[in-house]
């Protein structure tokens, strides 16, 4: 039995062990839940062979620590496998939810061992009827587990983490079978099944151990961000100890010289140069004894030895490495000068091109910066401006001034000098550009068409390319002014039209009310009510298009009417008009943010004055009641409703044979719109319109 506990023992320190080596490592959410796992295996190693060396109440307490990591061990290996397969968004050292199932169990176990003990050398005794329900928990959510790593050792983003991964899938899954195997099909005593349980336990564990310690994704430090970027940069590198022997070479420096390793610095350095180089390393460690800081001393243009002899030029840096007060070496880093003198012999040879090239280039950009700023003018005053701007700043010319032709008169800005015979200058502009009596005059010419001319004081002759210069900026200017004068023609016309629209509109508006007036006063004069209800469905008519010649003048858009304050106010009215002082009807809007063109809400606004009024006249006879009206999109056309909780339509109501005026004013008006017209009956009255925009059409 001594036998059987010392391998107990040794078994609980090598799961101990094993869950602390990887927090020594890492201390990451991974590594916490490995430790959990670790103690309760540790916990059932020790407890499940001491139980069968004592007796009483000493038995019964390790029976109960054995049956209770037996219990967790399926949620921590679970949850260590829901932190492992989480990738970046890690859970918890340990999430709550695959637990929950054990307290079940947890129950049952304290159940047996407390209130009804049964034979505790059988570990799962506790379980009674239920063995079979903690079985199924066992394999499930060992199953899971199991599926979840190997899932994540297909998807792990990182080549290390599928490594780590796929090891820890294949020693959990051998230790699972294994387990299997000794537990059904390999009959044997409880203490040599649980020293067998012990040995694939610890496999299980050490493969886990050894994925999480040699393969976890690695993680930054200073020093492989240095190796990194030694190797990456496109300088020759070479890094040396305190006495001159090279310890490292980069892989340019590698590359470029034909070798992985040196001895010493003078085995790449061209020997002509070893004294010159000598001297400096004697000079840097002088310096760097009475200053604190690394000394970075001036660069130096020698020549590295390549292992076939050819000389490599480098300009070469060198700088002292210190740890705290002591120096540890020398950093060598050079820059290939072969294309770098390669480029200095070009660039001799192309030193006059390319004072050329600035120069033209200069000339460009002046002629390209005068054509923006000349072309985004906006009013004759400010393009002479701009003009006066460019021209101070690339020629000098400060004082100047605009001469414009306008119905054959030519007058000048109010800003810039006056000149005594601007005709006479005029008259001789024959070519773009006149210089005389230190004036320069240049014309402004459109199409053979001159609106009139710049002219300039000016100290100097111009020269070629000044010439060149204010003749682009005269045809520029010529071009900006036409384009001023046209769009001030154009938004005057505009403005004008649109004045005239809204006076049609505003008249045609009055004339509306007029009429309605005029059927309103008529029908004063009348005693039969059915004359009279005639008039009144007119006057809404007339009222229902007088209200959107009204929402046109008075709207910013001359083209599209705002829909929901149309209808309500539309509907507002009719409710006022026929509205009985013994009746309280409500009436409700549905109605969304549109706006619709003249052709579509004439013929709409009529319909909902029909159906509005039809449902204020039949609707309530003997009280009140609610219509509610409704628009909004219908897939690619809108859906009018007007309905009412009234008493209904006539049970001899056709659309097909209308003789009410108005319903066949609401049908045909349906059609105008290329729409389709619905209706229901029952416990009140509802009909839809399902129509579409009518696109205008060119009427000349």
């Amino acid at each position: 039995m001594d036998i059987y506990i010392t391998l107990s023992v040794l078994a609980s320190v090598f799961y101990l062990e094993a869950g602390m080596y990887p927090l020594k490592l890492r201390r990451c959410n991974l590594e916490w839940s490995f430790l959990l796992i670790a103690i309760a295996l540790a916990l059932w190693a020790l407890t499940s062979t001491l139980l069968h060396t004592t007796s009483g109440v000493y038995s019964l307490i390790f029976y109960m620590l054995s049956g209770l990591s037996i219990i967790l061990l399926p949620a921590l290996f679970l949850n260590f496998a829901l932190v492992l397969s989480a990738d970046d968004e890690r859970p918890g050292k340990f999430t709550v939810i695959p637990i929950i199932p054990s307290f079940l169990f947890i129950y049952l176990l304290l159940v047996a061992s407390l209130v009804k003990p049964g034979d505790i050398h059988d570990l799962l005794s506790w379980t009674g009827d239920f063995r079979g329900l903690f079985e199924a928990y066992m394999v499930g959510y060992l199953a899971v587990a199991v599926s979840l790593i190997w899932n994540h050792a297909r998807v792990a983003p990182s080549h290390r983490e599928r490594n780590m991964t796929t090891l820890i899938f294949i020693t959990s899954s051998f230790s699972l079978i294994a387990a299997l195997i000794v537990t059904t099909l390999i009959p044997s005593s409880p203490q040599n099944m649980n020293t067998l349980g012990q040995i694939v336990g610890m496999i299980g564990a050490a493969g886990i151990v050894h994925g999480m310690a040699n393969y976890h994704p690695p993680s930054m430090s200073p020093s492989l961000a240095g190796e990194s970027i030694i190797d990456k940069v496109t300088d020759l590198v070479v890094l040396l100890d305190a006495e001159g022997g090279v310890t490292k070479l980069n892989q340019r420096a590698e590359s470029e010289l034909g070798v992985d390793s040196a001895g010493d610095w003078r085995d790449i350095v061209a020997p002509e140069h070893h004294g010159k180089l000598e001297r400096e390393f004697e000079d840097i460690r002088e310096r760097a004894s009475s200053s604190r800081g690394d000394y970075h001393h001036r660069p130096l243009s020698i020549e590295y030895l390549r292992s076939d002899g050819e000389r490599l030029p480098v300009k070469l840096f060198i700088s002292l490495i210190r740890e705290g007060a002591d120096v540890v070496g020398y950093s060598m880093v050079a820059q290939d000068l072969r294309h770098t003198l390669r480029l200095r012999d070009r660039i001799e040879e192309t030193e006059k091109s390319e004072k050329l090239t600035r120069m033209r280039l200069h000339e460009f950009r002046t002629l390209n910066e005068a054509i923006i700023r000349i072309n985004h003018s906006n009013s004759p005053d400010e393009l002479f401006r701009n003009i006066m701007g460019l021209l101070n700043e690339h020629l000098g010319l400060s004082d100047g001034a605009l001469y414009l032709l306008r119905d054959g008169v030519l007058s000048p800005l109010e800003d810039g000098f006056s000149i005594d015979d601007p005709e006479k200058i005029l008259g001789e502009l024959d070519d773009a550009v006149l210089v005389r009596d230190g004036l320069i005059a240049v014309a402004l010419r459109h199409d053979d068409k001159t609106l009139g001319f710049m002219v300039f004081r000016n100290g100097h002759e111009p020269d070629e390319y000044e010439l060149k210069l204010l003749e682009t900026m005269g045809g520029e200017a010529a071009s900006t002014l036409k384009r001023i004068f046209y769009e001030k023609r154009l938004v005057e016309s505009l403005e004008e039209t649109e004045l005239l629209l809204r006076e049609i509109h505003h008249r045609v508006k009055n004339n509306l009310q007029v009429i309605s007036s005029l059927l309103n006063l008529q029908s004063s004069y009348i005693d039969d009510p059915g004359i009279t209800g005639v008039l009144r469905d007119s006057q809404g008519r007339i009222m229902s298009m007088s209200m959107i010649h009204e929402k046109l003048y008075r709207s910013g858009n001359l083209a599209d009417v705002d829909v929901r304050g149309y209808i309500e106010g539309l509907a507002r009215s009719i409710m006022f008009s026929y509205l009985r002082p013994d009746q309280q009807v409500e009436l409700r809007f549905e109605i969304e943010d549109i706006k619709l063109n003249v052709d579509t809400i004439m013929p709409l606004g009529l319909i909902v004055n029909e159906l509005v009024t039809n449902a204020f006249k039949y609707a309530f006879p003997d009280g009140g009641g609610e219509v509610r009206v409704s628009l909004g999109r219908d897939g690619d056309g809108f859906l009018l409703t007007v309905a009412d909780d009234g008493v209904g339509l006539p049970d001899d109501f056709n659309l097909d044979s209308l003789r009410s005026l108005g319903m066949l004013l609401v049908r045909n008006l349906t059609d105008q719109l290329n729409g389709e017209l619905e209706y229901t009956s029952n416990g009140g009255t509802e009909f839809r319109v399902r129509f579409s925009e009518v696109q205008y059409k060119k009427r000349f």
